[in-house]
């Protein structure tokens, strides 16, 4: 049996995010018959743990999974794996997860395996159900105040604030372990996502929350309360994720007002957000886990793994957006692309469009985006066949001859878990090269067409 020590802390004055994710990933390791354990400093946020064993110090497990901005470097006797968020928490690993919707810059330090993105983002099991249950609007709109598991009072209070003065009817519950004036108060606890999946929009700050929220599909206005938080509300405000009230609400009562009165803007949002975070992030890093584990016995960082291409050319992948239908088109009605390909023709905008909207709302099919540093290089796409995947891989035309396909597969690779299929132009020697140095055995040949095939 494999074994899992998670270590993180949560208080009142940091919120409970690191708590959060942990917890999301002991359910998956659980669920897998892993033995799993708690190690850290709970102050706050103790109706996450449950039946979830603390013990009191690092100890000997298979697995350790730090997520702490304070920790520094740490040299263990275990496979260590290492969440961060941008330059926060960052150390060396032997795999680093960032699932946040934004990217920059990392440097290589030796970590051989790198998961960025929301596609990687662990959420618990309860935000996967509020996901499901969403329901449709009411009248007066129902708003939940939230500023992250530590309640954060005074930015909950402004918030209430903002509402009101936009003079605009709304049934508010503050989530706050104080008092607030004028509205039904609950403190931090384990219904949250159900309050989400019953409102019509949140408030929020901008940490861990945002991609709850995002799962869910639930329109949100955000808050920035902490530096840590500036890069995620900037990618979210931006990305149309989520409208943008700064870091104090009550200068943004306008915006307010707007998503209360416009049912279609804050539809526009939620969409958005959906398409973005799937929730099955959890389960993708525990996967990686298993694969790390496999492949590298001696638990060694930076040891030899076909896994570390992925990192000397600096590769992420998160999935798909709207807002990647335009590159999306591009890339695809590319002459070199379309020669390949088993429909030559060239999509007309409307068509790809339907097609997109399609795509990101089928459970059974996986589109990906590939990023090197910030700048958005290809796709990967896995359709589900039976037990197998089918995976499709485009690189840009612009990021062509820089060696990124075989990392851009990798990556990709470690979202989906079972069988692998691709299917190749006969005479289409980098496509088949491709495949072969990433694995990839030859399966079968149908006239013009070869079969690859490779278990993940």
């Amino acid at each position: 049996m494999t074994s899992l020590l998670l270590r993180a802390d949560a208080a009142p004055t940091t919120g409970v995010g690191h708590l959060s994710r942990c917890v999301a990933l002991a359910t998956a390791a659980r669920e897998r018959g892993w033995d799993v354990a708690l190690c850290g400093s709970f102050t706050a946020g103790e109706w996450l743990i449950g039946d979830l064993e603390v013990v009191p110090a690092l100890e000997p497990a298979d697995v350790v999974l730090i997520d702490h901005y304070g920790l520094g470097q740490l040299t263990l006797p275990s496979l260590v794996v290492s969440m961060e968020d941008g330059t926060y928490g960052r150390r060396r690993a032997d795999i680093v997860v960032d699932a946040n919707i934004y990217t920059s810059p990392r440097p290589d330090d030796g970590s051989p395996v790198v998961l960025r993105g929301p596609a990687y983002a662990p959420l618990r099991r309860e935000i996967r159900a509020a996901r499901a249950a969403r329901r449709g609007s009411s009248t007066p709109p129902r708003v939940v105040v939230v500023m992250g598991g530590g309640a954060a009072p005074s930015s909950v209070a402004a918030a209430v604030t903002a509402i009101r003065e936009t003079g605009v009817p709304a049934d508010v519950v503050a989530i706050s372990s104080v008092p607030v004036s004028g509205v039904d108060v609950v403190p931090p606890t384990p219904d949250l996502p159900t309050l989400f999946a019953e409102a019509d929009l949140v408030v929020s700050a901008a940490g861990v929350t945002l991609l709850e929220l995002c799962c869910v599909g639930v329109p949100a206005a955000l808050v920035q309360i902490a530096d840590n938080q500036a890069a995620g509300y900037e990618a979210a405000t931006t990305q149309g994720l989520a409208a943008g009230l700064g870091t104090d609400p009550r200068e943004h009562v306008a915006t307010l007002k707007t998503l209360l009165l416009r049912e279609d803007r804050r539809k526009a949002l939620a969409d958005r957000a959906t398409a973005t975070v799937d929730g099955q992030g959890a389960d993708r890093v525990i996967t990686a886990i298993e694969t790390r584990l496999h492949e590298s016995p001696t638990r060694a960082p930076g040891g030899p793994s076909i896994s570390s291409l992925s990192v000397g050319a600096d590769i992420s992948v998160r999935s798909a957006t709207v807002g990647d239908s335009a590159d999306l088109l591009v890339w695809r009605n590319d002459p070199e692309t379309r020669a390949w390909s088993r429909t030559t023709d060239l999509v007309a905008t409307e068509d790809h469009e339907a097609w997109l909207a399609r795509v990101l709302d089928d459970p059974d099919r996986h589109l990906l985006i590939a990023v090197h540093g910030t700048d958005p290089v290809g796709t990967v796409r896995f359709d589900r066949d039976g037990e197998h995947w089918e995976v499709s891989i485009t690189v840009a035309p612009r990021a062509r001859g820089r060696k990124l396909a075989v990392p851009m597969l990798l990556a990709a690779e470690r979202t989906v878990h079972g069988g692998l299929r691709a299917c190749v132009h006969r005479d289409n020697r980098a496509s088949t090269a491709l495949f072969e140095r990433a694995g990839y055995r030859h399966d079968r040949t149908d006239g013009q067409w070869v079969w690859f095939a490779k278990s993940v």
